[in-house]
């Protein structure tokens, strides 16, 4: 029979061990993913084997900014990403992505992207994404400095995907859409 002693240690053991190898918690800083995540939110990011996929919310290193920096993965390496300012739409491989969590903002041409892959006649920025590399933005388009400024991130510099928000000062639901 276990004493209390032994199942401290053991469950201390096991806590120490799922936030070392598979999750990790992080604050948000910013307003880059408004509405979705704010400022001083607190996040559960799943980093074990995970891979980024287009939609997801993740956490990554980002060398130009020289921080970690919370965005959306837009589209992942072999995909062309198009942003017509416009229209106010993003497409990638053609196709215009339906972002349902954009419910406040617009894309307006704010200047703050890379202007090597920006066509101002059509108010365009065309991007094709390298292998190994994800496209990020944030869901506050106007106000965030991603991949439209920074590049494309290399999936090494991604941390993991926001699974589940344990504090928030205003969001009212946990999980991370």
């Amino acid at each position: 029979m276990l004493d209390k002693a032994s199942v401290f240690l053991t469950t201390v053991l096991i806590v120490m061990l799922i936030f070392t190898f598979f999750i990790d918690p992080v604050k948000v800083s910013g307003v880059s993913m408004e509405d979705t995540l704010f400022d001083n939110d607190r996040l559960i990011v799943r980093t074990l084997f995970y891979r980024p996929a287009a939609g997801d919310v993740v956490v990554c290193k980002s060398e130009q900014l020289n921080e970690l920096i919370v965005k959306r993965v837009i589209a992942v390496g072999g995909q062309h990403v198009s942003i017509d300012y416009n229209e106010g739409t993003v497409s990638v491989n053609g196709r215009i992505l339906d972002e349902p969590y954009l419910k406040y903002h617009a894309l307006d041409d704010t200047g703050r992207f890379d202007m090597q892959y920006y066509d101002p006649e059509r108010a365009t920025y065309e991007y094709d994404v390298p292998m190994n590399y994800v496209f990020l933005m944030g869901d506050n388009r106007n106000n965030s400095n991603d991949s439209r400024l920074i590049g494309a991130v290399n999936n090494d510099d991604v941390i993991g995907k926001a699974v589940f928000r344990f504090y928030s000062e205003r969001a009212k639901s946990g999980a991370v859409k």
